[in-house]
């Protein structure tokens, strides 16, 4: 699954690579992982619909 989030470093849209769902303290589902250019790493708060 290949998500685009955005990348603070490189200052642009980059695909997110190791990409993990994870929670946040608040409940709401998110994904973590890397960007595929530079390697800092991305957050990327998902909808909590169903």
């Amino acid at each position: 699954m290949a998500e685009v989030a955005y990348c603070v470093k490189c200052k642009a849209k980059n695909e997110m690579k190791n990409g993990k769902e994870v929670k946040m303290k608040n409940g709401r589902p998110a994904l973590k992982g890397e960007c595929s250019v530079c390697g800092t790493g991305m957050y990327k708060i998902l909808s909590s619909k169903k």
